[in-house]
Formats: structure tokens, sequence, C-alpha cells
């Protein structure tokens, strides 16, 4: 049992669990600093929570109801995905209802001392500054625990379930469950239109937030590389930038002459530094980079080989 449990816990596994803590951590300072004080219902499992605590007097209420449909949702998660999106599900659902908990206490402990860090009156007089705060901040937590494979279950478990088994594309059923109780919120809580075209901005900033926050560790270039001294550009990435190299024979319609244009993943760092020698290599060199969004593969989403050689050496 300890082999299993040792086994599994790799130092990958362990970063993984640690960046979506982090996430879980920011997604409910939002919450409670900005959604709950100003009942902005944001779809999903917390914009469920803000409408039975703008509804109930109960201490804490929200939490609880949070903790006990995830709870549902893990166990069908677990039947129908699987061990290990379970486990990090299980991680972030248990962990995000604490933070609520946790900064719902401390949002209230500074108002008692300092009554001018009332975010609800800053809501009403600037609620547009609210709801692109707290998207921001919702964005990067969300996005964050989701680069690492995690979430804060609830809906999104539904809608990975959705997708898995009903072929449903995430985006749609993202806006299917959280438009559902965006509404059912407009109607139970009695807000005004204008607030409910608010929370449908919220939902799209902090969907434009997330992507950016999962691609962001891929910002990566995709370099085209046309020039009569293509081996030697070519020993400089393969030797020193230690990056995969595809080679492929073109023809200048122009001149009709045949050339090897050289392909390469790198860096921004990395492509600011091979413009220069490309530049000293060849002059008349050919090349242009395209925003590569995400890359998998040896050397960006694991370790190349002659790494881990250097690394045991």
């Amino acid at each position: 049992m300890k082999e299993k449990i040792r086994s599994y816990f790799t130092k990958d596994r362990l970063k993984a669990f640690l960046f979506i803590a982090i996430g879980v951590m920011i997604a409910a300072f939002s919450y409670s600093f900005f959604l709950k004080p100003n009942e902005i219902v944001i779809g999903g499992v917390s914009g469920i929570g803000v409408i039975v605590s703008g509804k109930s007097d109960i201490h804490n209420i929200d939490g609880i109801v949070m903790e006990s449909i995830n709870v549902v949702l893990l166990i069908v998660s677990l039947l129908v995905i699987g061990k290990d999106f379970f486990l990090k599900t299980v991680f972030g659902a248990v962990t995000y209802p604490l933070f609520t908990t946790l900064f719902n206490w401390l949002y209230n402990l500074i108002l008692k001392y300092y009554p001018s860090f009332d975010m609800q009156a800053l809501g009403e007089n600037h609620y547009m500054l609210v709801i692109i705060f707290s998207s921001i901040i919702m964005g990067l937590g969300l996005g964050l625990a989701m680069k690492y494979d995690g979430s804060t279950g609830g809906t999104e478990v539904a809608q990975k379930i959705m997708y898995e088994k009903a072929h449903l594309p995430y985006s749609l059923s993202l806006y299917l469950f959280d438009g559902a109780v965006i509404v059912i919120g407009f109607f139970i809580l009695g807000q005004p239109i204008h607030v409910l075209l608010y929370e449908i901005i919220f939902v799209y900033l902090c969907g434009v937030v997330m992507d950016m926050m999962i691609f962001s560790g891929f910002n990566k270039r995709a370099v085209h590389i046309i020039s009569d001294k293509a081996d030697e550009i070519k020993s400089v990435l393969l030797d020193e930038y230690e990056r995969g190299v595809t080679s492929i024979n073109v023809i200048g319609e122009y001149s009709q002459k045949n050339k090897k244009m050289i392909v390469c993943l790198l860096s921004s760092l990395e492509y600011n530094k091979l413009r220069d020698r490309i530049e000293k290599i060849d002059p008349t060199a050919f090349f242009y980079c395209m925003r590569a969004s995400e890359v998998r593969g040896e050397g960006f989403s694991y370790a190349s080989k002659s790494s881990k050689v250097n690394k045991e050496a």
C-alpha cells in the first residue's frame, strides 16, 4: 500500500497538486472578497453558493452547499471518468470550500476593523470594477488549476463527463451549465437586468483569462528558416539549443532554386538569441516565426533524453 502511494505521488504530481492548491486559493479569494459580498452569480457551484447565501441566514451555508454538490459529482466522476482525475478533483473540491470559509472569515475580520474595506459598497458605486477584477482573479485561479489538470469540482466535473461520454464540446457545456445558474440566480435573487448583463461579461472575461493562463506556459515560437547555410544553422539548434529540428525541401518560385527550410520550436528568449545568430551566419537568410499556443513533446512537456543523462551524470 505504501509503495502504491509513493509511486503515485511523484515529484511532478506533487508539483501539480501544489499549483492546483494555489489556483484554488486564488479562485476562493475572488469569490469571498468580490462575488459573495455583491451577490454576483457567476454560474457553477460558486454561483449556486451565492444564490443560497443570498436567501439564507445560516452562517457559511454556501460552503456547506458547495461541499454537498461536489461530493455527489465526485462519486459520479470516479465511476465514469477514472481515478487520476477523481483524486485531483477531490483535492480541488475539498480545498475550495475550505479556502472560501477561511476568506469569508478574513473578509469579515478586515471589515470589522476597516469599514472602508466594504466590497459591497464598492459594488454599489463601481460595479464594473468589481466585475473586471473578480473575473481576472477568478480566471487566473481556475486557469492555474486547470493547467495542471485539476479543478474545483462542481460543474467542471459535469462538463468533463459530458465531454467524455456525450462528446459535447467543453465550451458548449460550460455555457449551458453556467448560463442556467446565472438565469436561475437572476430570478431567485431578484436582480435587475443590468446585473445579469454584468454577470455575462464576467463569464466571458473569466474564460478569456483562463485560456491565457492555461496556455501562458506554452509561450513558444515556431521558427521557419530558409537559408543557403541551413546545415550550419541546424547544428546550432541541435548542439547549443538542444531542440529538435525538421528540415523540409522547398522551391523558391521566383528563383526556381531548391532550398532547405528548417522548422524548430523555441522559447521567446531562445528565439531572440537565435535571431542574432542567424543574421551573423547568413545575413541573406529568410526566416519568420509564429506564436505556438501549445507545445507537447520531448524537451517541452517532458525532459529531453540528453538532459536526463546530464542530470544523472
